[in-house]
């Protein structure tokens, strides 16, 4: 009788080991998950100083895609586009401005690209993101900070970054010349994802 419910016993824990040995090698196995970016529960945001005073601008027209596993940060990808002329001031001259040659110059640099290059956890919601931006035709790193909540269908980042304008050729030329343009360019944004893998 002893034997049996010992042989029972040993059955039932050899049983669960394989159990959990086949979930985490199936949860190591998996592919991280895909978010694709909804343009309209999102913001992307533009910020900079003209003559000692902020302005501020929101970008209309943007897509992204990304993939994430919170247990492996080296794997996440992420690719997102944003359409220049999108942009808006909420002032007629103001957003013509920015939206000129001597600014974002969107006739020939219609859309500005943003690649994610390296991803650290910072604490426990807190992320530090790396990646490259093209904005007119260069290509320089950006770094930036934000907030990452997530639940089984859906995600939630919210974060700032920021740039040097003169890298990307940014607020120079003739027009410029009778304004003075602060040497950073804010961006902030409050995005909304849904798992689509």
């Amino acid at each position: 009788m002893v034997l049996t419910i010992l042989r029972s016993s040993i059955l039932k824990a050899l049983c669960g080991g394989a159990v959990a040995v086949a979930a985490m090698v199936a949860s190591a196995g998996a592919a991280p998950s895909v978010w694709r970016i909804d343009p309209g529960a999102s913001t992307i945001l533009i910020t900079f100083v003209v003559d000692g005073k902020p302005r501020q601008g929101e970008f209309g027209v943007f897509r992204g895609e990304a993939t994430f596993d919170p247990a492996a940060l080296s794997d996440a990808d992420l690719r997102f586009e944003i359409e220049t002329g999108s942009v808006d001031l909420d002032e007629p001259f103001a957003t013509d401005f920015v939206k000129s040659i001597d600014w974002l110059f969107v006739e020939e640099h219609p859309v500005a690209v943003y690649e994610l290059q390296r991803l650290e956890q910072i604490g426990e919601d807190r992320f530090r993101a790396e990646g490259m931006l093209t904005l007119r035709g260069r290509t320089h790193s950006v770094m930036g900070e934000l907030t990452l909540n997530l639940d089984e269908n859906t995600a939630a980042a919210v974060g700032e970054a920021g740039f040097d304008r003169k890298d990307f050729n940014v607020g120079v030329g003739f027009s410029t010349l009778f304004v003075e343009i602060g040497p950073k360019i804010g961006v902030s944004f409050d995005l909304k994802a849904s798992k689509v893998e």
